[in-house]
């Protein structure tokens, strides 16, 4: 029913969880600025709070689980990996830089993040379809209109600098 636990990752939780609260107020002592004009510590402040809420969630379930027992079965086969899902990651990766010339930032970035988590989760390609195309056009207006990144820009980035103002 629960997930079982070992020694080893409770204290592995509790090292992350220690890490992410050094990490987090160290970047503390950088200057903020604002997300027009952002300071050295904006983004290692944005970075410490998710590494808190992870950890954190993490050190949660792991505290709340029990012992390791005989119920390995509800776990699902651990020994199994999926070769296809890690060389199609890793071939992505690799190529989508290459991509970024003839796709430009969009299209680049919706292609290589479908591919991806169709490899991971083959039998939701329409939820994948949805869910990497929000992380393309999500991702390039953080960067290019919040942050003011300079990204690769064809017909589509155009496009959404004229909606976006």
């Amino acid at each position: 029913m629960g997930i079982h636990v070992s020694k080893n990752q409770k204290i592995t939780a509790f090292l992350l969880f220690g890490f992410s609260l050094f990490y987090f107020f160290s970047s503390l002592r950088l200057k903020l600025g604002t997300f027009k004009n952002p300071g050295p510590g904006l983004i290692p402040l944005g970075i410490g709070v998710l590494l808190l809420l992870c950890t954190g969630f993490y050190l949660a379930r792991v505290l709340r689980a029990g012992p390791p027992g005989k119920k390995k079965q509800e776990q699902g086969p651990r020994g199994e990996k999926n070769y296809l899902a890690i060389f199609g990651i890793l071939g992505c990766t690799l190529a989508y830089p290459f991509l970024l010339e003839y796709g430009k930032f969009i299209v680049s970035t919706f292609a290589v993040a479908y591919v991806m988590l169709v490899l991971l989760k083959p039998s939701r390609t329409l939820f994948s379809f949805f869910l990497a195309l929000g992380m393309a056009v999500g991702s390039f207006l953080i960067f290019s209109l919040l942050l003011g990144v300079a990204l690769p820009s064809g017909f589509l980035e155009n496009l959404l600098f004229r909606i976006g103002g």
